[in-house]
């Protein structure tokens, strides 16, 4: 359990250090009704300091549960564990907790590494038996490190995503991609990296997780990405950032333009939304899930 636990925190921190007006016809009114059956989720990752024993664990899915939150997407998976707790176990933990888990993070460690190649897809099968344990729909590639951030590294890529998808299909199960702000960085052909990805997977049946806070860090409209690829989005992450861009802040409490944006949530394809915050200040991870979800409880929008 120690050693999973440091490698889940060495991960994390990897992955944080990495990291760091078009209209539509549609109005939020004509959203009101559809977006009622959307349920609250969040992503694990945000309370990640948490996951740190059985009990630990147990204590804080529940204390989620009890803000108003009935979703959780996962991270986390390594050699076979979640956590050190076997899929079964912690599918277990998840239901006592009377939480569901539509989705979750599972990470190829050669994309944290810094050698570039072709992606290894023999472990494919057992990151999709550890989703159909959790009883998960999606499973999402979400990261990768600096090094593959090039024509080379999104090529690899868009050839692993192929080969999950197919397998994926198989069994029920769709595959889709994580965004973070880098996907918006024009290549030296002039090619954007995200638009690479949608054209040359969007055929394959893999989908998109669109993370809204990274695709505004980087300076881009969600909308107009809904817009240019609709449908292509059934996941969402909402997190929301200050006015300096570079601090996160409880969802409701920053500067993006959620009503629009949610406006839009049918033309985006829109399944499930998970609340997320990569930063909370001095240990308040719960504190801050907790703020996103009492401001969201008060919008129509995102019931």
């Amino acid at each position: 359990m120690k050693s999973n636990a440091i490698l889940v925190a060495l991960l994390g921190a990897a992955i944080l250090l990495s990291c760091n007006n078009s209209t539509s016809d549609t109005t939020a009114e004509e959203t009101l009704e559809t977006m009622a059956t959307y349920k609250k989720g969040y992503q694990l990752y945000t309370i990640r300091e948490e996951m740190s024993s059985d009990s630990a664990i147990a204590a804080a899915l529940k204390l989620t549960n009890e803000m108003g939150y009935v979703q959780v997407e996962s991270f986390g998976y390594m050699q076979g564990t979640f956590f050190g707790q076997s899929p079964e176990q912690f599918k277990k933990t998840i239901d006592s907790a009377s939480l569901s888990s539509p989705s979750g993070h599972y990470l190829p460690m050669q994309l944290a590494m810094n050698e570039v190649g072709p992606l290894d897809t023999s472990t494919i099968p057992d990151i999709i038996s550890a989703a159909e344990a959790l009883g998960q729909k999606w499973v999402i590639i979400p990261w990768m490190s600096d090094a593959w951030r090039n024509a080379e590294g999104y090529e690899h890529l868009a050839n692993y995503l192929k080969a999950l998808s197919a397998a994926c299909k198989e069994r029920g199960l769709v595959a889709a991609w994580h965004n973070h702000d880098f996907e918006f960085q024009a290549l030296e052909d002039g090619t954007v990296p995200y638009d690479y990805l949608i054209e040359n997977l969007k055929g394959e049946g893999v989908v998109f997780e669109m993370d809204v806070h990274w695709v505004a860090f980087a300076g881009e409209d969600p909308v107009q990405w809904f817009e240019k690829y609709p449908g292509m989005f059934p996941l969402w992450h909402v997190k929301d950032f200050a006015a300096d861009t570079l601090t996160q802040v409880p969802v409701g409490q920053g500067v993006i333009d959620w009503e629009r944006i949610f406006a839009n949530a049918e033309l985006s394809g829109m399944e499930h939304y998970y609340i997320e915050q990569d930063v909370c200040s001095a240990d308040r991870a719960l504190d801050c899930l907790k703020e996103s979800i009492d401001w969201a409880a008060g919008q129509a929008y995102m019931e």
